[in-house]
């Protein structure tokens, strides 16, 4: 019992000395105003008031957070003070005179044995602003004179004087119709630049502005695309593909890309085509030309475009392919059937075109049933058929038929020899009580065997018995020895 009271006031005392330590070090600090607006190269003063709160002196750096180095002082950046000891810090801040603006938030710490943090905005407001704007691309022609239009504009709240320059690889054949201008605010000045290429290329162009008067400058940068005044850009396929005995389409689109209006003559003489087309700069049109497949293979088919400034020839690759074709592979080409009884026969059809396609399987014979009698494929796709032919009775001879698989585009036939033979009539057998001794004419015998021997089907059984009767018989022999 005496161990647990010493430990609970062993703990008791660890606990008083931690909030006695706490309580020997700690700051306050605290920034005033919260809130300032200033101008671009403009004064803002805040007031940063540290407080030692704690029971011990303590040393203090106070630095700022959020701003760029390079834009406030601090009347001091470390202090010492006693305890409950207060002292003010004062902390100057010039926001960068070409600055574009806006609010910023920062923070002010004070490190030491305790450290405290309080925060302030900083609200940067131009009041001496111009606005300078040129299109962002200028085409010209090479060789003839071309005037933009630059536009300045006064958006602060002083009169402003300004000084005009151009700068780029452009500048050597531009010229500014003023150097100087003077605006008053929300004043809006136009100012024209004179454009004389000497060679064709895409050049760099800057124009810059600065108030002679204040901080205020602005610079618009822009592009001079030299070009021929007349210029056509044609788009087409480089290869068509087309199946035979099928019509298509294709296309061919003019675009004038040159800087002035143009008329263009396009002629195919293979395909007996002309066509005349008008096009306003950055206007374009697409031509639709029909091409019929008539023979399978490659053909190169030209064309010329022409107007009173412009020549430009191409050539179309046209592929006429034979996309629709089928293969029929039947299993047997001549097989006999007895009259009255059936045959089933099994045949592949192959898509071997180019695309898919549906088939009918069709006979010129109507004692057939064919099974699936149609069938839709993929390209190289396969498909078993399963056709049964069942000649009626008395039907005896030879018959030529055929088999014929077909699409809308495509197909495919082959004959077949069909031998119909004869119906071998059943002997008929009665069991009746004879004489034991009762001799049959050898002429029957005879016309019985002939009859058994000229039906291939009983003629087969009978050979396949005996074969069957020597294989039993040397077994018998093998096993005996």
């Amino acid at each position: 019992m005496k161990k647990r009271f010493l430990s609970f006031m062993f703990l008791c005392f660890l606990l008083l000395a931690s909030v006695s330590l706490a309580k020997d070090y700690e700051v306050s600090v605290e920034i005033t105003p919260k809130m300032m607006s200033v101008s671009p190269c403009g004064i803002a003063n805040f007031d940063i008031d540290v407080t030692n709160i704690g029971g011990l002196e303590d040393t203090y750096s106070i630095s700022i957070g959020g701003l760029p180095k390079d834009w406030y002082s601090l009347s001091s950046d470390s202090i010492t003070l006693e305890p409950e000891e207060s002292q003010k810090i004062y902390l100057f801040i010039t926001p960068y005179c070409y600055d574009e603006g806006g609010e910023f938030k920062g923070s002010v710490m004070v490190t030491g044995k305790s450290n405290d943090t309080d925060t302030f905005a900083m609200n940067v407001v131009s009041d001496h602003e111009i606005e300078v704007s040129l299109p962002e691309e200028i085409k010209v022609c090479l060789q003839e004179p071309s005037t933009v239009v630059a536009i300045i504009g006064n958006v602060g709240e002083h009169t402003e004087e300004l000084a005009l320059e151009v700068s780029g690889n452009s500048s050597d054949f531009i010229e500014l119709a003023e150097d100087s201008l003077t605006l008053d605010p929300e004043e809006v000045g136009e100012v024209d630049l004179t454009i004389t290429p000497t060679g064709l290329g895409v050049y760099s162009l800057e124009m810059g502005v600065e108030s002679l008067t204040s901080y205020a400058k602005s610079l618009a940068s822009s592009v001079v695309n030299v070009v021929e005044c007349y210029g056509v850009d044609v788009l087409y396929p480089e290869e068509v593909e087309v199946c035979v005995n099928e019509e298509t389409e294709f296309e061919i689109t003019l675009e004038n890309v040159g800087l002035k209006e143009d008329s263009y003559k396009i002629e195919i003489e293979n395909l007996n085509y002309t066509e005349t087309v008008e096009l306003e700069p950055d206007e374009s049109e697409i031509l639709e030309i029909d091409l019929f497949g008539e023979e399978v293979g490659s053909y190169d088919i030209g064309f010329m475009i022409e107007s009173d400034f412009i020549t430009q020839e191409g050539a179309v690759k046209f592929d006429v392919l034979k996309c629709y074709d089928v293969d029929l592979t039947v299993e047997e080409h001549e097989f006999e059937i007895e009259s009255g009884r059936g045959k089933l026969v099994k045949v592949q059809v192959k898509n071997t075109g180019s695309k898919k396609d549906e088939f009918e399987i069709i006979s010129d014979v109507d004692w057939v049933s064919i099974k699936p009698s149609s069938v839709s494929l993929k390209v190289d796709e396969t498909a078993d058929v399963y056709v049964y032919y069942s000649p009626g009775f008395g039907m005896e001879g030879m018959f030529n038929a055929s088999l014929t698989v077909k699409s809308e585009n495509s197909e495919d036939t082959e004959n077949l020899k069909i031998t119909v033979s004869e119906v071998i009539k059943p002997i008929e057998t009665t069991t009746t009580t004879v004489p034991p001794l009762i001799e049959i004419p050898t002429g029957d015998i005879v016309a019985i065997w002939e009859r058994i021997w000229g039906s291939r089907v009983l003629r087969s059984l009978l050979i396949a018995v005996i074969v069957v009767l020597i294989i039993l018989i040397a077994i018998y022999l093998v096993i005996m020895r």
